[in-house]
This record gives structure tokens, sequence and C-alpha cells, in this order.
């Protein structure tokens, strides 16, 4: 599916970067996607304040920045009892894509993970993946956020998974069936 198969107009973006230069180009690749509203922020701080008056349906943000980082700025938007949408969808986008930033975005509640430089093709896949394909939320520990399996239905430990009647012994996952997201 394309953007064309979508009314964007209707949805707003906040796009959150310390970089002048990014917050214009992906400003002008979002209203070029046909997202109706595109609010920006150099900051997490400003960006957090600019949320909660905003409320918009999209959250991209860069993973470093000062004072808040988009990895506290993603925290406290999942964990923040007065958030107005903890459930918005996150794309992170970073020039570090080490596994160590990727886990820690994860863990933070990032729905999606973004390397950079971005094409205006990734950050359009990156969007419709949000749209065409939301993940349930969950709460485990400290964890709030978009549930990090992919496949869910691979970790199914019950008996009759499939229906198949020759099998009755608990499914196991295998090692790669506990995909995470991002």
């Amino acid at each position: 599916m394309s953007s064309t198969d979508y009314d964007l107009s209707v949805l707003t973006a906040m796009f959150v970067d310390d970089s002048p230069y990014m917050r214009k180009l992906i400003h002008d690749l979002l209203i070029l996607m046909g997202i109706g509203k595109v609010i920006t922020a150099a900051d997490g701080e400003s960006a957090l304040k600019l949320y909660k008056e905003q409320v918009p349906d999209l959250l991209i943000t860069d993973a470093s920045m000062q004072p808040m980082d988009g990895f506290e700025l993603v925290r406290r938007i999942r964990m923040d009892a007065d958030n107005p949408n903890p459930f918005v969808p996150i794309i992170m986008l970073s020039g570090h894509v080490e596994m160590t930033n990727i886990e820690r975005a994860r863990d933070q509640g990032v729905t999606e993970y973004l390397a950079k430089p971005v094409s205006a093709q990734s950050l359009m896949t990156r969007v419709i993946s949000v749209i065409e394909r939301p993940r349930q939320f969950v709460k485990v520990g400290p964890y709030f956020g978009p549930d990090r399996r992919r496949h869910t239905d691979d970790v199914f430990f019950g008996e009759d998974k499939r229906g198949d009647a020759e099998e009755t012994s608990p499914q196991k996952p295998t090692d790669d069936a506990d995909t995470w997201a991002i």
C-alpha cells in the first residue's frame, strides 16, 4: 500500500530534532506525503510541552539531542500519567544503529527505528507500517509500550496451537520466533 491509499491529511505529526536542517527536511517530506499538519520541536523538553498541547497522531524523534534526548522523551510520553495519548506511534531516527541503541529505543517504547540518513521511501514505509500494523500495548514491570514481539502467534505455548491433533506437547518458540520490534 502507498500513501495515496490513505487520507493522511487528517493526521497531525510531530518531528523532533536539534538540527534545523533535519527539521526542515522531514517536515517537508511529511507534507509531501500528505500529512495534514506537521509540528516541529528542537529538543525533547519543548517537544513534550508541545505534545501535550497538540496531541499528535504520530511522533518522529531523533535519538540524540540536548538537554532531553529522544529516549527520555519516549519514556516520558509512555509513562507520564498526565499524557493525553501514551499510545501514540513513535518512530525514532538515529545515525547510531548499534544494537545497544536499538534495544534501548525498544525498551523505552519506540514503535519503529529508522537509520539516518533517511530516504523519503524509508520514512514512508515506516509511517505506513504504523498505520497498517498497529501493535498492541503491554505493561510489564516498568515497561509500557508496543508489544516488542513481532510474531506473537509464534510464541504461543498452549496445546493445539494450529489444530494439529498429532502434536499435543506445548509449543516452544524457536530461536528466531521471539523477534523483537525494531
